[in-house]
């Protein structure tokens, strides 16, 4: 678990550090309740605030996308049967 640092406004963060040209930066990550910002709205938001927000690629989100091919396992294929096997032109 890393350390969780306030901001002068009070605002949560996690120092992550990376390298650019051999010297170490660090950029501060948001957090609420310890999830990182982006992490927390993917999952805490629903279609109408991805849509008012320009998000439309997360708007078909894993729920959906689950859902439906849930319901198309659920149907069972056309069985042919041998007699319209027999039956056709080729």
């Amino acid at each position: 678990m890393k350390k969780i640092h306030r901001d002068k406004n009070g605002r949560e963060f996690i120092k992550e550090t990376y390298f650019v040209g051999g010297k170490m930066k660090f950029r501060r990550v948001y957090v609420i309740d310890g999830i990182p910002v982006d992490e927390f709205y993917e999952k805490n938001a629903t279609d109408l605030d991805f849509y008012l927000n320009g998000d439309y690629e997360l708007m078909n989100s894993a729920k959906d996308f689950n859902n439906h091919f849930k319901e198309q396992d659920n149907k069972e294929p056309d069985s042919l049967d041998n007699e319209d096997l027999e039956n056709l032109p080729f």
